[in-house]
């Protein structure tokens, strides 16, 4: 059993990462320069919508076969060639075509990145280690989500201040689809499976029976479960910004400062959560699971505290500490694949479903919440925060089950 993770496998963890951020960070372009993006292009509000709502359709849709195309070829090759892909589409977006045109971009991004990049690129994480070093490894991922994007996206709001803002919008895609492929290539270059992950996946491909079989095991929905109520919780903290904006007359500049924080938060809070478990000796899905029940309490206090000025500071911590718990969790969300023992020949596969039910939310739950808020106003926060706590205690529950699950498999090993 290795004590350590190797420097390579690590900078490959994190070029991995970088590089499917980086990829979806195009796509996702508008929300980040929303009037940089209309002012180029000209698109409509409901036309910008509507890229993210195909885009959200046709990844849903793609991430089951994906993983069956992940568990068939080699897991590495699609990577790259995936995220390569998904860098190189952020230079036709770049020049603003029209509008179909770039709605067929979008699709093709789906394609690229979630189809042939998403489960392979799961897969490729878990080779590069022994099964007890996952954490580590997810905790790197976290970090190549994170940290290059962030520089980056200040880079562009900075270029947007010194340039036009087509101009400064074309360079920054530019940068996004440039890094993808960089970090995709130096992925390749430092990928050194661990001889006994790769062994397994070189003795097994995967057939249709088998993907069948797949999607009929129960943990395998119960780590989506999981990944979906960290997903669907973390719109739940998006929410908190306009709250504190609306009831403590937070500015602008000051709640969006904590929402920058609050959506990297993982950087620390995925570190400690993995040395929690190291030092406690237990499964890291167990302490995810306390982790999800402290979330849920900070929301359960926000719905009965009341809505007095006095409370701010208050309520500021209860928001930075659910962000920290709900984000650690979605960045580890995968590791409990590699606890509970799913079989390496059958990851992308699993990974496939668990990602299908883990983003399926967000066809449908921000218009939920933008209900609540159009048609209760200040009381619609409270809806979505009861809404919130009930998806956190899904999780709870789907986390016992694991915990429960892996403390029979040692037992019966």
């Amino acid at each position: 059993m290795n004590k350590k993770v190797g420097t390579r496998a690590y900078i490959c963890a994190f070029c991995i990462a970088a590089a499917s951020n980086f990829g979806f960070s195009v796509a996702y372009a508008y929300s980040s320069y929303y009037v940089a993006f209309q002012t180029a292009t000209g698109f409509t509000n409901t036309q910008l919508g509507l890229l993210l709502t195909v885009l959200g359709i046709a990844s849903t849709v793609l991430y089951l076969p994906g993983g069956f195309i992940a568990d068939r070829f080699s897991p590495i090759k699609l990577t790259i060639i995936g995220l390569i892909g998904a860098g190189a589409i952020g230079f036709f977006v770049a020049m603003f075509p029209s509008y179909p045109v770039m709605m067929l971009l979008y699709v093709l991004f789906a394609v690229f990145a979630v189809l042939i990049a998403w489960n392979p690129q799961m897969k490729v994480l878990r080779m590069i280690s022994t099964d007890d070093q996952q954490a580590k490894i997810q905790t790197m991922r976290a970090y190549g989500r994170t940290l290059p994007i962030l520089v980056i996206s200040l880079a562009g709001s900075s270029l947007l201040a010194l340039l036009e803002e087509e101009t400064a919008l074309r360079v920054t895609l530019y940068l996004y689809g440039g890094l993808a492929i960089v970090c995709a290539i130096i992925a390749g270059i430092t990928y050194k499976p661990v001889e006994s992950q790769a062994k397994s996946v070189d003795e097994s491909r995967i057939t249709l029976r088998d993907y069948a079989h797949v999607l009929k095991r129960p943990e395998v929905w119960i780590i989506g479960l999981i990944g979906f109520s960290a997903y669907t919780a973390n719109t739940g903290v998006t929410y908190l910004q306009p709250y504190l904006a609306d009831i403590y007359d937070l500015s602008a500049a000051t709640s969006s400062a904590f929402a920058v924080i609050a959506k990297n938060c993982a950087l620390l809070s995925a570190p400690i959560i993995t040395w929690i478990a190291a030092k406690g000796k237990v499964p890291v899905t167990k302490v995810l699971g306390f982790s999800l029940i402290v979330a849920a309490v900070c929301f359960a206090l926000y719905i009965i505290m009341p809505q007095t000025g006095g409370l701010l500071i208050i309520s500021i911590v209860f928001y930075m500490v659910s962000a920290m718990c709900i984000m650690a969790t979605w960045a580890l969300q995968f590791v409990p694949v590699t606890e509970i023992g799913i079989p390496m020949a059958i990851t992308g596969s699993a990974i496939g479903a668990i990602s299908m039910f883990s983003f399926v939310s967000d066809i449908f739950y921000s218009t939920v919440c933008g209900y609540f808020i159009d048609n209760y106003g200040l009381n619609g926060y409270k809806w979505i925060f009861g809404m919130t706590v009930v998806i956190l205690v899904a999780g709870v529950v789907a986390c016992i089950y694991v915990v429960n699950k892996i403390k029979k498999n040692q037992k019966a090993a």
